[in-house]
C-alpha cells in the first residue's frame, strides 16, 4: 500500500471515529434535562475550550496567527453551528424519523456541489457505495419499512420538516466548504470551527431563550414538552451534559475536521452515515430497543457501502507526482 493509500485510510479512520462518536448524542440526550439547542451549544463550547487549552499548553496560538484566514474558514464554523442547532430544534416540531432522514440529505448535497465546483471525481463505484448507505439509512431510521414509505407529510409537521431540511442543507454546505483550504492546519481550523459555531448557536439561543423547552415523559410514558429553567437543571444532567459535550462535540467535530482535509466529499458522505449504526447499537444496549429485519438490512447496507468505499479509495489511490532524482554525490 503506497503513502497516498495510507493517508486515505487514516482519513477514513478519523471519519469513522467522528461518525461513531456523533452517533452517541441521542443516547446522551435522553439523560439530559435540557433543550436540544442548549446541548448543541455546549458541544461546540466544549470543543472551543478543549482547543484553547491545547493551544495554551503547546503554544499553538502562534500557529493560529501564522495561518491566513479566509471566508471558507468562517463559513465552515457557521454551518457547523447551524447544522447541529437546527437539527435539534427540528426534532421538537416533527417526527424523529423525519428529522433524521432530512439532515442526512446533507452529504448528498456536498457530493454534488464538490463535483460541480471543485471538480472532485464522482465515479460509478462511488455512486454505488453512496446509494447503498442512503438506502440503508432510509431503512434503519424507519422511513422505509414493511409498511412502505414513512416520511410523514402531515401539515402539522411542515415547520419541523422545513427546519430539518435546512439542517441537512447546512450539513451539506459544511462538508462542502470544508473541502476548501485543505492546506489549512487541522487544529487551527477546528479552533475556528468551534469559535464560529459557538457564536452562531449562541445568537440563536439569545432569540429563543424565553421559549426554550425540553421533552419529558408523562405518567403514561408519552413525550411532552415543558418550559426549561437552567437554574433547576439537576446535577446528574450537568455531568452527563459535560461528558456528552466532550465526546460528541469536542471529539466528534475535531475528527470530522481532520477527516475533511483528507477525504473527498463523496468519501466523507459515504462514511458519515455510519453514525446511524452507533445510534442503533446504543439504543439496543442501553434502552433495549429492538430492530426489525428491515433495519438490520439497512445496517448491513450502510456497513457494506462504507467498507466498499474504503476499499475502492485505497485500492485506487496512486502515487502523485514524480519522485525527485537524488543528485549525484560530489
Amino acid at each position: 500500500m503506497n503513502q497516498e493509500s495510507l493517508t486515505k485510510l487514516k482519513g477514513f479512520g478519523f471519519m469513522f471515529l467522528s461518525s461513531s462518536l456523533m452517533g452517541g448524542i441521542g443516547a446522551f440526550a435522553r439523560y439530559i434535562s435540557a433543550p436540544g439547542d442548549f446541548i448543541a451549544f455546549c458541544r461546540s463550547f466544549a470543543g472551543l475550550i478543549g482547543m484553547t487549552l491545547i493551544f495554551l499548553c503547546v503554544g499553538g496560538f502562534k500557529t493560529v496567527k501564522a495561518q491566513k484566514f479566509s471566508p471558507a474558514i468562517l463559513f465552515s464554523g457557521i454551518f457547523l453551528g447551524l447544522l447541529s442547532s437546527l437539527y435539534v430544534i427540528s426534532t421538537q416540531y416533527t417526527t424523529l424519523a423525519n428529522a433524521s432522514f432530512l439532515i442526512y440529505t446533507g452529504p448528498i448535497y456536498s457530493t454534488v456541489l464538490a463535483s460541480i465546483f471543485l471538480k472532485e471525481p464522482f465515479k460509478i463505484p462511488m455512486l454505488g457505495s453512496l446509494s447503498a448507505v442512503i438506502l440503508g439509512t432510509l431503512l434503519i431510521v424507519g422511513i422505509v419499512s414493511e409498511k412502505g414509505f414513512g416520511l410523514d407529510l402531515d401539515p402539522k409537521y411542515t415547520t419541523g420538516n422545513i427546519i430539518a431540511l435546512l439542517s441537512g442543507v447546512a450539513y451539506g454546505l459544511y462538508l462542502f466548504v470544508s473541502r476548501y483550504r485543505t492546506d489549512f492546519n487541522s487544529n487551527v481550523r477546528s479552533f475556528y470551527n468551534f469559535l464560529f459555531a459557538v457564536m452562531t448557536i449562541g445568537l440563536m439561543l439569545v432569540f429563543r431563550w424565553n421559549n426554550l423547552e425540553y421533552a419529558v415523559k408523562d405518567a403514561e410514558g408519552r413525550s411532552i414538552s415543558i418550559p426549561w429553567d437552567i437554574a433547576t437543571m439537576p446535577m446528574d444532567s450537568w455531568i452527563v451534559l459535560i461528558v456528552a459535550a466532550l465526546v460528541t462535540g469536542f471529539g466528534a467535530f475535531y475528527f470530522l475536521t481532520v477527516a475533511s482535509r483528507i477525504l473527498l466529499a463523496g468519501e466523507l458522505a459515504t462514511i458519515s452515515y455510519q453514525e446511524t449504526i452507533m445510534a442503533s447499537i446504543l439504543g439496543m444496549v442501553l434502552f433495549s430497543e429492538h430492530l426489525t429485519t428491515m433495519q438490520y438490512l439497512g445496517g448491513i447496507l450502510i456497513v457494506g457501502g462504507g467498507l466498499s468505499q474504503v476499499y475502492l479509495s485505497t485500492r485506487g489511490s496512486k502515487p502523485t507526482g514524480i519522485p525527485t532524482p537524488i543528485p549525484p554525490a560530489k
